[in-house]
């Protein structure tokens, strides 16, 4: 069995500092159906690994600085970086690019099963112009098959069953080999069933019982020792009968349309090729990829206002293909080390909807052309620079008209060494985004009117921080210290809605990620405290998904050997600045979690993970879902606050053959 230098950690102590702490410690090899997450708040060339069960992406993510992740419902998934919601944000799976138009006002974007990542990579904030978004990246890698085999094994196999008391049971199963020296295989398959949770009032949700499925086929052929080409087809589906609304809450939900659902099908489907050369000085990764995601439902209403007739069923589609190529090669010249990041990407992104099978409002499309170019010139001094430039063409057709653009952006960034402990970090960043298309369920796409006047949104990220490593401190092994201050603005900055599309001059994001690692023999722990302000010019109000200030603190700790537990706690200040009079001012709250990873010595390859979440029931909303209150035709007033679920009991069985 391949061993392995890790942290033990749900996020863990110390991305900041896993590169130091991995070169003086060496761990026992951890059979774990594991992730690896990297974010740019806390790495420092390292990497964390996830030992929890991950039923949902704030699992694995809720602790890194910068980070939110919103909605309750599973079809509702809301991941937010600094304020910026991710159709501001890249987002790809095995390369293929996720698409950044908004599906429907009313649920999320992703359908990732966070049970079958291998590594998620975050790019908190716009640094580089390798990625083009206005509020940073995120990279999924679903798992491969060769990675999975122990030292010597040809064939393995993996099953694994899940219980949630609030409220799911789930079982996965995955087989995976080397067919010979050259070629190998991943076949996985992931099921749950879920239920009505209940929130920490005790009031269970309607609505959101259903199934959720996901199936990956990944091969791997090796052309070479340098070359490998990888072939992956990649389905997750959500079925059920679920609200017309399911990002509300009970409690508004209840007063406008009952108890009524609309039975519904919501399934994204990703297939890439990939290429790989892992050269001396240069490695080369180029990825097709076709991805697709529908959400079908089958309508009641009581009246004909919105569809233009009461019943019927409603589909929904967008697909986004494309090639994307990224390279990167060291070349040392006059004493100085350069890394050259290069590469570019051509993209196109369509959405059409039908209702009762006629065609409903305008088809669109986008097409985005990239190309880039990135220098890290290392000094041999503790001085490194990194210059860049990115070009990007963007054409759109759609329900507002025809856009074109043509845009250059910059980035420069620094890194100084002043101390063997210390290193200063500065950087800027020029930003661009093109015209976006409409939410694509959304009853405009039938009749807004041409608008030529929407512009692109542009703007630039400032940051400046530091970095303090340092070993034997403190009374511990190792301690580090991470600070960044960042600066956004953004210009022309584009506000939607189901009735319209305007831009709503400059927007102004301001804040700081810190966090402190400790690392004492096997504890590690991290304390971490992220702030992120927003404020428009022209009316002072913030964004809608604001998250303000959050403070976490995890503690993990290997009992044994074979046993390690962590403790999870995050913290949620008040925010009183709402982003107009129907928002909800947002509660502090701090909610607690538990786990635990148990490796048996009596049943070699079995692993037991058990863990409470919101340990105390506590009753909250997160700070990006939706919070706000409405007064009906009743003349009361009804709040839509989205409330987390209450106390979880969970237990995983797992194992490997």
């Amino acid at each position: 069995m391949t061993t392995k230098k890790i942290l033990l950690s749900s996020i863990a102590a110390a991305t900041l500092i896993t590169s130091v702490y991995a070169q003086e410690k060496e761990l026992d090899s951890v059979d774990v159906w594991d992730t690896e997450v990297v974010s740019s708040s806390l790495d420092m060339d390292g990497t964390a690994i996830e030992t929890k069960q991950a039923d949902h992406l704030s699992d694995l993510l809720s602790s890194l600085p910068g980070v939110d992740i919103g909605g309750t419902h599973s079809i509702n998934n809301r991941l937010n970086i600094r304020s910026l919601q991710d159709e501001d944000l890249d987002i790809t799976i095995d390369g293929a690019k996720i698409q950044n138009v908004n599906m429907f006002h009313h649920i999320g974007n992703l359908l990732i099963n966070p049970d079958i990542l291998k590594k998620v990579e975050i790019g908190v904030g716009s640094n580089s112009v390798v990625n083009g978004s206005l509020g940073g990246s995120v990279n999924f890698e679903t798992k491969d098959g060769e990675d999975l085999l122990d030292k010597g094994q040809e064939y393995g196999a993996r099953v694994q069953a899940n219980y949630n008391s609030n409220k799911s049971t789930g079982a996965s199963v995955a087989g995976y080999g080397k067919v010979n020296e050259t070629d190998d295989f991943l076949i996985y398959h992931n099921q749950v069933k879920k239920g009505n949770v209940k929130n920490g009032k005790g009031v269970e949700k309607f609505g959101g019982e259903g199934d959720v499925s996901n199936t990956l086929v990944k091969f791997g052929h090796k052309t070479s020792d340098t070359e490998k080409i990888i072939l992956s087809y990649d389905k997750v589906r959500d079925k059920g009968d679920y609200t017309p609304r399911p990002d509300f809450g009970v409690e508004y939900n209840m007063a406008r349309t009952g108890t009524q659902t609309f039975p519904t099908v919501y399934e994204r489907d990703t297939i890439s090729l990939k290429h790989e050369l892992r050269l001396d000085d240069t490695k080369v990764d180029t990825t097709l990829y076709n991805n697709t995601n529908e959400l079908e439902r089958y309508e009641t209403w009581t009246s004909a206002f919105i569809r233009g007739s009461k019943e019927g069923n409603l589909i929904g589609e967008v697909k986004t293909s494309g090639v994307n190529i990224k390279a990167q090669t060291n070349h040392e010249s006059g004493g100085i080390l350069n890394t050259f990041t290069y590469g570019g990407f051509v993209d196109t992104q369509s959405s059409k909807v039908t209702w009762n099978g006629d065609k409903y409002g305008d088809d669109e499309k986008a097409r985005t052309r990239v190309i880039f170019l990135e220098d890290a010139m290392d000094f041999d001094n503790g001085f490194i620079l990194t210059p860049g430039i990115r070009h990007t063409k963007y054409t759109l057709d759609g329900s507002y008209g025809t856009f074109s653009d043509s845009k250059t952006t910059y980035a420069l960034a620094s890194e100084y060494a002043a101390t063997d402990d210390l290193t200063l970090l500065a950087s800027a960043t020029t930003l661009y985004k093109g015209v976006e298309m409409v939410d694509v369920l959304a009853s405009n796409r039938r009749f807004v009117a041409d608008n030529n006047n929407l512009q692109a949104e542009t703007g630039i990220n400032k940051e400046a921080g530091f970095k303090y490593i340092k070993n034997n401190a403190l009374g511990a092994d190792t301690t580090g210290i991470l600070f960044k201050y960042f600066n956004t603005q953004i210009d022309n900055y584009i506000s939607q809605s189901w009735k319209a599309m305007s831009n709503e001059g400059t927007l102004e994001i301001k804040g700081f990620e810190a966090s402190f690692a400790y690392v004492k023999g096997d504890l590690n722990t991290l304390l971490t405290y992220a702030r992120s302000d927003s404020k428009f010019e022209k009316t002072g109000l913030p964004l809608v998904k604001d998250p303000g200030d959050t403070v976490s603190f995890t503690a993990d700790y290997k009992v044994l050997p074979n046993l390690a537990i962590s403790w999870e706690t995050l913290h949620q200040k008040e925010e009183t600045d709402t982003a107009g009079s129907a928002y909800n001012v947002k509660k502090s709250y701090t909610v607690h979690d538990i786990a635990m990873n148990y490796k048996p010595q009596s049943v070699k390859n079995l692993t037991v993970i058990a863990g409470i979440d919101n340990i105390f029931d506590k009753e909250y909303t997160s700070h990006i879902s939706e919070n706000r209150s409405f007064t009906l035709s009743d003349g009361n007033t009804y709040s839509t606050a989205d409330l987390e679920p209450g106390r979880n009991i969970k237990v995983s069985l797992a194992y490997k053959f």
